[in-house]
């Protein structure tokens, strides 16, 4: 924590300063909006339009973590732009661990919030720990997307793209469950397994297969991006 704490406001100051990112901030609460006030008018107007819920719960889910992954991967490119990433580089520290403990704080803000959305959207009943496991596994998409933005991006500009793409590939799976013949071929994308154990929480089913790769999943590739963006990154 000693540690921790100091990371974290010196993160959030250079988040602050940049008026462009202020407002993905404010995103996870507008998404939360949707949910409690936004969705319900509408199945209350279009009564049809509740086959399509747990699809919208799952894209706000997802959404919520990668705002966060977005704004905290602009501060690790920020300070590649300035140089100050070499600086990083020659001190007597672990890199890995460097970057593991500034991960840890957006990490846990993004789990959160997904636990958040969870226990308080009006549509299912979730019991706490089913909640507490995928606001965990959704929370793991928010360092994975900060170490992927910062490791492909050479500036801002290149974040903003970088985000839309993969922010694309990550949302694409809800296809999925709304055309289910096609889930085969979503399964190799790692968002497809926080979807599917939601739909499985939902729909009153054994989700511990789902969870279980879905962590898997993100085990590989948190640990392939991070090898990735530790040799990269500090000497830019």
């Amino acid at each position: 924590m000693p540690v921790l704490l100091p990371l974290a406001i010196a993160d959030f100051k250079l988040v602050f300063r940049d008026a462009s990112l202020r407002i993905f901030l404010v995103m996870p609460f507008l998404i939360f909006l949707v949910i409690l006030v936004a969705l319900p008018a509408l199945i209350s107007r279009y009564p049809g339009a509740d086959q399509f819920t747990h699809v919208i719960l799952m894209g706000a889910l997802i959404q919520t973590s990668t705002m966060f992954g977005f704004i905290y991967s602009i501060v690790l490119i920020h300070e590649k732009e300035m140089q100050v990433a070499i600086v990083y580089g020659v001190l007597p520290i672990s890199k890995v661990g460097f970057t593991l403990t500034r991960l840890v704080f957006p990490f846990v803000v993004s789990t959160l919030f997904s636990l958040s959305l969870l226990l308080i959207q009006p549509f299912f009943f979730l019991d706490l720990t089913s909640c507490l496991l995928l606001a965990i596994l959704s929370g793991l998409l928010a360092p994975t997307l900060i170490l992927s933005l910062a490791s492909l991006s050479k500036n801002k500009m290149e974040g903003m793209t970088w985000y839309k793409l993969l922010n694309l590939v990550i949302t694409i799976p809800l296809v999925a469950f709304i055309m289910p013949q096609y889930a085969f071929f979503f399964a190799i994308i790692p968002s497809f397994w926080i979807y599917d154990t939601l739909n499985l929480m939902i729909a009153g089913q054994s989700y511990g297969i789902s969870m279980l790769v879905g962590y898997l999943y993100f085990l590989f590739f948190g640990i392939m991006i991070l090898l990735d963006f530790t040799r990269k990154h500090f000497r830019t």
